[in-house]
């Protein structure tokens, strides 16, 4: 009786020398590799929804945002696919675009207790480099 299961594992190779699924493509804002490509488009689908809770700003921002991703628009040529919406559209980051709503966030004149459900619900600040310092000095975690 033959044994088939033998050598059966193999080691895997680490993950930078894998071969990626999504080409890589640098971010047009930091010239990083893009690592999670989510098109600006699907991220403000999300922050169009929480923007309902603070009416006060919510068209200021929208402006300011509409206004970007129209200039924007052109670069889906060279853009890497989203893999929310599968579409060639990912030609920022997803770090450099929420730290562009952030900004535009705040500058709108959004509270503390806002900013801070912002950054807490849109955190692509995985390196801690960022914008997560206010979240910590917000009082978040």
């Amino acid at each position: 009786m033959k044994n088939y299961f033998l050598n059966a594992t193999i080691q895997a190779l680490p993950f930078e020398n894998e071969s990626h699924p999504y080409p890589h493509q640098e971010c047009l804002s930091c010239s990083n590799f893009i690592k999670d490509p989510i098109c600006p488009k699907c991220i403000f689908r999300g922050f169009r929804q929480w923007l309902q809770i603070i009416p006060k700003e919510e068209e200021t921002i929208k402006e300011k945002v509409n206004y970007f991703l129209e200039r924007n628009k052109h670069l889906e040529k060279c853009s890497v696919t989203c893999i929310s919406c599968n579409k060639n559209s990912t030609h920022t980051c997803p770090y450099c675009f929420t730290d562009f709503l952030y900004k535009v966030t705040k500058e709108a004149g959004a509270g503390v207790r806002h900013l801070t459900q912002f950054l807490f619900l849109f955190n692509f600040d995985f390196e801690h480099k960022g914008y997560s310092h206010d979240l910590e000095a917000y009082g978040g975690y």
